[in-house]
């Protein structure tokens, strides 16, 4: 099991992979969120080209919300070729979100990950503090 202390860590689980995730807000939980899935698929070398993309995401409630962000990042990695390293991200509304990301061309270096799923997912916010249990599809 690896770890990574600053703001996720990767949980054991039999079949998938799972991690818990943590910011001081949803915007940073969602941040987080998608630094932890480009980290655990490993980035390669960044000398490929720069690309940027505006994300936009709306959904139901924050459950939702956190699993499509995470799936609409894999989706635009998969389908572009790149990977994504910096997550320039503003809350729209209770469940919305609209981001400018960045990263570079490439292929994730050690597995990848196929998407978030809403097995076992869990958002809490309290206290300051923000913490997600999430499961994904490998």
């Amino acid at each position: 099991m690896s770890a990574n202390p600053c703001f996720f860590r990767e949980l054991d689980h039999t079949a998938d992979l799972a991690i818990e995730v943590w910011g001081e807000d949803f915007a940073t939980l969602l941040v987080h969120a998608a630094e932890a899935v480009f980290a655990l698929q490993g980035l390669p070398d960044a000398g490929g080209e720069r690309t940027q993309h505006d994300v936009h995401v709306q959904a139901a409630d924050r459950e939702t919300l956190l699993v499509d962000w995470l799936n609409e990042l894999l989706f635009l990695s998969e389908t572009l070729g790149e990977v994504y390293t910096t997550f320039d991200l503003a809350l729209v509304g209770e469940f919305a979100v609209s981001a400018t990301v960045g990263g570079y061309k490439g292929h994730p270096t050690k597995r990848r990950i196929k998407a978030a799923t809403f097995h076992d997912l869990r958002i809490a916010c309290e206290s300051g503090r923000c913490v997600a249990r999430v499961v994904f599809d490998v």
